[in-house]
């Protein structure tokens, strides 16, 4: 049992109680922090882990290989109660690590609370850390290591009821097969020099050119139907006005050639694809597109800015939504690639995660 606040002392104080025992003090926590690097992202190599290693000790910096190393890295950083993590990786990384965390923490049978978490711009696309204002990675790892507390700001998950997987954003459609087309063309390509090529913004559009837009032409349209499973309203287009819909409702049902969602507005290379989802802590956004793939590309400042504005677009903001399709549609999930599928339920998660302020500009 803890002693009443006015037995408490000062460190300097020495005190004997009556029994000849010191007195209990209570001393301050020094906050703890680690880096978490994937070995296969983008700008990770053994440069980066021994450029790190002189300002992180080696105990506290994990350089994860496999996902078994990265469950193993997980299970460390909950036990030794870090109040930080640095990841250094894209969005899947990012992603990745979060629900390792939170396994490791279930399988010690607590909910232990997750280290707030600083983002590393070390993977390909960075959506998050285009939202945290990532800066260069070396010296955001030395200023926490230093002792900074940068500010941290809380961001809801969407999750997977399937599978409780959690992530900040996903879709199905077009989108999602623009990311495999550039998976397929990053695993084709068989050059350093043209692998260091297709791993840029060069590459994407690369891809879309070659094979998105081919496949998109030739591909049956698929009719798509979207279902509110939970409290949902729409966005009125000309104003952006909330317009609460009865919870069951169908959203949209058509022809549509993507179905994106998310808490993060952000995709990789700053693309803002999602606006509304950071316009409440208790929804999240969900948009339904009509648009073929070559208007997009013929309207991009707008749509990467985020405020093209086009019938094409219908936006919600959901608890929790099924999509439905009548032919498999391809999936992403934080960027990473999840095979095809028919149907896609969702629900905003009741965790959330809290991101470190970077050191260079966060995207507005």
């Amino acid at each position: 049992m803890l002693p009443s606040p006015s037995r408490l002392r000062p460190l300097d104080e020495t005190l004997e109680s009556p029994r000849g025992r010191a007195e209990l003090r209570l001393v301050r926590e020094t906050p703890r922090a680690a880096v978490l690097l994937n070995a296969h992202a983008k700008r990770v190599g053994p440069s980066v882990r021994d450029a790190l290693l002189r300002v992180v000790p080696a105990e506290d910096l994990y350089y994860c290989r496999s996902i078994e190393e990265g469950q193993a890295a997980a299970r460390s950083i909950i036990d030794r109660r870090y109040h930080s993590l640095l990841v250094g990786g894209g969005d899947g990384t990012i992603t990745t690590t979060i629900n390792l965390l939170h396994q490791a923490a279930e399988a010690r049978g607590r909910r232990t609370a997750l280290p707030d978490l600083g983002l590393l711009k070390l993977g390909t696309g960075n959506g998050l850390a285009n939202l945290t204002g990532s800066g260069k990675p070396i010296e955001d790892v030395a200023r926490l290591m230093g002792g900074d507390r940068p500010n941290a700001r809380p961001l809801r998950l969407i999750e997977d009821p399937n599978t409780g997987w959690v992530f900040p954003f996903a879709s199905m459609g077009y989108d999602a097969q623009v990311l495999n087309d550039y998976v397929d063309l990053v695993r084709s390509t068989k050059s350093k020099v043209g692998q260091v090529c297709a791993k840029t913004l060069a590459g994407y559009f690369y891809a879309i050119g070659t094979r998105t837009i081919p496949t998109e032409l030739k591909a049956q349209r698929a009719k798509v139907r979207v279902i509110a499973t939970g409290r949902a309203s729409i966005l009125d287009p000309e104003n952006g006005e909330e317009i609460p819909l009865e919870q069951g409702a169908t959203l949209f049902e058509g022809h549509a050639r993507g179905v994106a969602m998310g808490t993060s507005p952000f995709y990789g290379y700053g693309l803002k694809a999602l606006p509304h989802a950071l316009r409440r802590t208790d929804r999240f956004h969900v948009r339904v597109s009509t648009a073929s793939i070559t208007y997009l590309l013929t309207h991009l400042p707008g749509l990467w800015r985020g405020d093209l504005k086009t019938p094409d677009f219908v936006d919600f903001l959901v608890e929790s939504v099924r999509v439905e399709s009548t032919e498999p549609l391809p999936v992403q999930m934080a960027g990473d690639a999840k095979g095809h599928a028919r149907t896609m339920e969702m629900r905003l998660s009741d965790r959330a995660i809290r991101l470190l302020d970077g050191t260079g500009l966060a995207l507005s």
